[in-house]
This record gives C-alpha cells, structure tokens and sequence, in this order.
C-alpha cells in the first residue's frame, strides 16, 4: 500500500513538472511570436520607407530629367542660332574676300601706273635737275666774273694793299675740307669771299664756320690775318646787316659792278 502511494506521488510530480514545463514553453513561444511580430513589423516600416524614398527619388529624377531637357533644348536652340550666324560671318567673309581681291587688283593697276608715272617725273627730275645745274654754273661763273675783276680795288680803297688773287682755292685737309671761291692776299692780309647768287643767313653761317679752320685747310697762311667777306647779287633782307655785325664785309651789286657795302665805321673780324 506504501508503494502505490509513492507512485501516485510521484506521478503527481512528474506531472506538476509537466505542466509547469508547458508554461515555460507557452511562455518561451509568445515571446519568441512578440519579437517575430517585432520585426516583422520594423521590416514592414523599413520597407514602407524604402517605397516613399524610392517615389520621392523618381519624382526627383522626372523634375530633374525636365530640366536637363529643358535646358539640352535651350542649348540646341542657341547651337542653331550661331550656326546661323557663323553661316552669315561666312557668307560675309566671301564677300570681303571677293572685295578684297577687286582692291587688289585695283591697286596692282594704280601701283603700274603710279610707277609708270614716277619713272616719267624721275627722269624729268633729272633732265630739270641737269638743266639747273647747267644754268646754275654758268649763273655762278657770271656772278664769281662779276665780283672777281672789283676784288682788287674794292679791298685796296678799304687800305689793303692786295698783291694776288686766287679764284676756287681748294683745301682736302680732313676735317677742313673747303672751298674759298675767291681768296684775296696780301702781304698781312687774306682776304676770304664767299659768292652766292642769292645770299642767305645760312650762307653767312656756313662761311663763318670755314674760315674759322681757313688756317687749318691753309697753313701756308698760318702767319697772317684772315678776315671775311660775302657777296650775292640778291641779298635776303636783314642778311647785310647780320653779315655786319658778325664782322664779314658784305659786297653787293651796284650798276654793272659790285662794291662793298659795308659803311666807313665797320670793323673787319679777325680769324
């Protein structure tokens, strides 16, 4: 009888354990079914998110798409536009071109003539040129003829006692190279003239520079007393007295022979 009631007993245990067994279980399962349903529903939210990005990014991608076409059309427009206008600058390119090659032409005619043209006055230069230069001599002889026969008594009344007259004396001493176109001398004195058909300042310059080197272009007159003189049968107005004061005689026509014109107070500069 003892024995049947420690099975009984034990039975009883096995079967409290049983059961408590089965709650654990049933506990362990609606937790575990909790934490599924869970993540199945973070899994469903995340996946709600994806599709609204996911829209969101299409609609984004549309909006986007329009502008780029929007602007691949504004860009092919202005693309068709300067075609146009390089088409035009072509078109006037040919036409400035055809121009061109029209004044071309017309200058390679008017430089034939212009150099036609130039040859013909060239030479009319030089026949004029050789022509004044014939008639230029001849005018200079006549006024160095017209001067050379009063030198003599011309300087002898002004108390120099003339002994020789050279007409074109020349001088090739470097850096005095002159030519004096009538050089009166005396045992004291040489007499420098410088003869123009027209007499000019600048002649009265350049005549002062010469016979401020007479001595070096003519050592053999190194000892004696240059003094200056200038003639013209046309004397430029204020040149006379210019000459004057720079201490030159001055001889101009008178009648059918030339004179001093320098008055009696003058006083000859010495070189």
């Amino acid at each position: 009888m003892y024995a049947s009631e420690e099975r009984v007993d034990r039975l009883e245990g096995l079967i409290a354990e049983a059961v408590e067994l089965h709650k654990a279980l049933v506990i362990r399962f609606e937790e575990r079914d909790r934490q599924f349903a869970e993540q199945a529903r973070q899994i469903a939210e995340q996946a709600r998110q994806f599709a609204e990005q996911a829209q969101l990014d299409r609609a984004a991608m549309r909006q986007s798409s329009e502008k780029v076409d929007a602007q691949l059309a504004k860009t092919d427009e202005q693309l068709a536009k300067t075609d146009e206008q390089l088409a035009r600058v072509d078109e006037q390119l040919v036409k400035t071109d055809e121009q061109l090659a029209r004044v071309d032409e017309q200058l390679a005619r008017s430089e034939a003539r212009s150099e036609k043209a130039l040859n013909r006055l060239e030479k009319m230069v030089a026949q004029t040129t050789n022509a004044v230069d014939k008639l230029t001599g001849k005018w200079s002889n006549f006024v160095v003829g017209l001067v050379l026969p009063a030198t003599k008594k011309m300087f002898q009344e002004r108390g120099f006692d003339i002994k020789n007259i050279f007409k074109g004396a020349q001088s090739s001493v470097e850096g005095a190279e002159m030519e004096i176109d009538i050089m009166a001398v005396s045992n004291q004195y040489i007499v420098a003239i410088e003869i123009k058909s027209t007499l000019g300042i600048d002649d009265v310059n350049q005549h002062i520079e010469r016979l401020t080197k007479f001595k070096l272009a003519f050592t053999i007159y190194a000892d004696q007393i240059v003094i200056g003189a200038v003639a013209g049968i046309v004397i430029n107005e204020g040149v006379d007295k210019y000459a004057y004061r720079n201490g030159l005689f001055v001889v101009g026509q008178s009648g059918d022979t030339v004179k001093i014109l320098n008055d009696n107070k003058f006083v000859p500069r010495y070189f």
